[in-house]
């Protein structure tokens, strides 16, 4: 006989209570009930995931010690797992690593921007040291710290680039990628299945020559954009 027909037969008015098997989303303690027990059943809550406790939606209900200490902490480690898998998903396959001096150059400018961002906010409180909600806490001081730890740490990558020159070694990387255009166009216009005249290699050295000067910004590396002015 299956658990319903068990207690249907002991308890014909009676639904039974929980469900066989715990289910995602539900509270999934087992049913302290003596009834079951006396009839040898195993029977599931299925009362919400953390229902009447401040970790709803995950964990075990107010019935089966949601409340406690060590249930509210399971509740929190497995949201903060959900979030984390949620988060990795939306992520989804992490962007290959460029030159570490383009990396650098584009960090810096992210740091650039999230300071910008925190100055035009304290001008939007027009000098005001202390704004203070409805609730007594004030913001702007927490916004001073952040602004702080920004302007240091946009300082410490400025020190770091030029400790290492960063420029320099971005420019010879422009460089390098340059030539190596030059050396696949001379390769092809030097082919001997081609068989150009002197002339014509001449005049072709020139037209791309000409014609590399006119791109200009455009011949920039698609990295290049992503660099603000720092």
């Amino acid at each position: 006989m299956t658990p319903e027909e068990i207690w249907e037969s002991h308890f014909p008015d009676l639904k039974i209570p929980g469900s066989e098997q715990p289910i995602e989303g539900k509270c999934g303690s087992k049913v302290r009930d003596k009834r079951l027990t006396e009839l040898g059943l195993v029977r599931y809550c299925v009362k919400t995931a953390g229902m009447g406790t401040d970790h709803f939606g995950f964990g075990t209900c107010k019935w089966h010690l949601g409340n406690t200490a060590k249930h509210s902490k399971g509740a929190v480690v497995a949201k903060m797992k959900d979030e984390l898998t949620t988060l990795a998903a939306k992520l989804g396959e992490p962007e290959p690593l460029g030159h570490p001096e383009i990396e650098a150059f584009v960090l810096a400018s992210k740091m650039k921007q999230w300071t910008l961002i925190l100055e035009e906010k304290m001008e939007e409180l027009n000098g005001v040291l202390a704004v203070t909600d409805k609730a007594g806490v004030e913001h702007t001081r927490a916004l001073i710290e952040v602004m702080e730890r920004a302007w240091d740490r946009f300082q410490s990558s400025l020190e770091f680039m030029m400790k290492h020159d960063l420029h320099k070694r971005v420019v010879e990387l422009e460089e390098h990628q340059a030539s190596l255009v030059g050396a696949a166009f001379m390769a092809i216009i030097l082919s001997q299945d081609l068989r150009l005249s002197e002339a014509q290699i001449e005049m072709a050295r020139n037209m791309f020559a000409g014609k590399m000067t006119e791109l200009g910004a455009a011949m920039e590396p698609s990295w290049a954009s992503n660099i603000l002015d720092i």
